[in-house]
């Protein structure tokens, strides 16, 4: 019987530590996301008050550029999603810099697509290929594991 107390009380334990890295984990990818809205904020703001103007606005050269870019912000995605879960599995201590790195994680999807904003004035692709932190915060969710204790 106390043995089974035991068990209960580690695997107790276990959730509460996994819920701590969940709730963690989404708070970092939210701040991410917020930061990657900021970006996008700024550019769409910056081209739609006509401050910027787009030296390329030209529709073959959007499409190129959502393509090449969004191709590589969607293959980034499982890499990245590799290397955080590898370094959340080596040790506790990398615990923060897991958290960290995942917000950085979801922010670079405004890496991607703040230069097509800028760049071309779209705004409908600029905005599309930010959206992809959206997807970044949902596979960090879904594939990252919490550190071993």
């Amino acid at each position: 019987m106390a043995r089974r107390q035991e068990i209960n009380a580690l695997h107790l334990e276990h959730d509460t530590i996994m819920a701590g890295f969940r709730r963690h984990l989404l708070a970092s990818g939210l701040a991410g996301l917020a930061a990657n809205a900021a970006l996008a904020a700024l550019a769409a703001w910056l081209i739609a008050a006509g401050l910027v103007k787009a030296p390329l606005p030209y529709p073959l050269v959007t499409l190129a550029a959502a393509v090449v870019l969004g191709g590589l912000s969607l293959a980034e995605i499982p890499m990245m999603v590799l290397a955080i879960r590898h370094l959340a599995a080596r040790q506790p201590a990398n615990y923060k810099l897991t958290l960290g790195l995942n917000a950085i994680f979801v922010f670079f999807a405004a890496v991607y697509g703040a230069p097509v904003l800028l760049l071309t004035g779209s705004l409908e692709w600029g905005l599309a290929l930010c959206a992809l932190g959206l997807g970044r915060l949902a596979a960090s969710l879904l594939f990252v594991r919490e550190p071993h204790r």
